[in-house]
């Protein structure tokens, strides 16, 4: 399995209203790719517009938004295929709140199962942060 089929598999998992960092995936997949290289492999996904239908990877099924900096930032500002503000919009749009800054709070918003040594945390979050099936829509 490519490194890249790798990265869509875990950002698949990543359940509504939780995020994961680039960091984060990277040390997960053994750091076989930088993060900057996990950002590369998220660019990387044809869009659910143009995705060919047999294609298991695109950008309809694979939350790429739910994936942002280790400051808790956006960093798809910079790229001039899409418009600057589309992540935080469907980050909005999932409950997660910004702050003036632009930046969510780590501690609130980071999907808990991909930290080493997490500890427990009370069952209402629990309950969100428990991966979802893969036959349940992601952007429901």
């Amino acid at each position: 399995m490519s490194v890249y089929f790798e990265v869509y598999e875990l950002v698949r998992d990543i359940p509504r209203g939780r995020v994961l960092t680039y960091g984060l995936i990277s040390h997960m997949i053994g750091k076989r790719l930088s993060a900057q290289g996990v950002g590369w492999a998220l660019r990387a996904l044809p869009s659910a517009d143009t995705a060919d239908h047999c294609k298991k990877y695109h950008s309809g099924n694979v939350p790429w938004h739910r994936v942002i900096n280790a400051g808790g930032g956006i960093s798809t500002t910079r790229n001039t295929d899409m418009p600057p503000d589309l992540q935080q919009t469907l980050l909005a749009a999932e409950g997660i709140k910004f702050n003036h800054e632009a930046k969510i709070d780590l501690d609130k918003y980071l999907w808990s199962v991909a930290l080493p040594n997490a500890e427990p945390q009370p069952a209402s979050v629990s309950q969100q942060s428990k991966p979802i099936s893969r036959t349940e829509d992601r952007y429901a």
